[in-house]
């Protein structure tokens, strides 16, 4: 039996403000948008999905994602040849802390980053 992603859903503290993130930074592509309930991204020409909804009722005002729970760590995609660095100006030009491309003789070049929820993105 063979297994893919089909797709990946994040609870965002505001949906609107993610939406930015997602779409105007990273320039991901809205491909099914339900206003106030949920967006769904389509990522690359893949048939993977990044889905946001609001937190579910009874999250605590001002939670914020950290690894340091049992669950989600970080989430690493992929990315063309070339894309990393150019992803790395545009994390910098949005004022987007980030690791900076790191390259060595282990594996592909990569940046680190976070999303304004504080999950951490990975892309290589």
């Amino acid at each position: 039996m063979t297994y893919q992603f089909h797709h990946i859903t994040l609870c965002v503290s505001d949906l609107e403000r993610s939406r930015r993130f997602y779409e105007g930074v990273l320039g991901l592509r809205v491909d099914q948008d339900f206003p106030g309930e949920k967006l769904r991204f389509r990522l690359g020409g893949t048939s993977t999905s990044l889905v946001l909804h609001p937190g579910l009722p009874g999250t605590p005002s001002g939670d914020r994602f950290t690894e340091t729970r049992i669950g989600l760590d970080h989430i690493a995609i992929g990315v063309p040849a070339g894309e990393v660095a150019r992803l790395a100006d545009v994390l910098a030009a949005n004022e987007v802390p980030n690791s900076g491309v790191k390259a060595d003789s282990k594996g592909p070049a990569m940046i680190v980053f976070r999303d304004p929820d504080n999950i951490q993105w990975e892309l290589f």
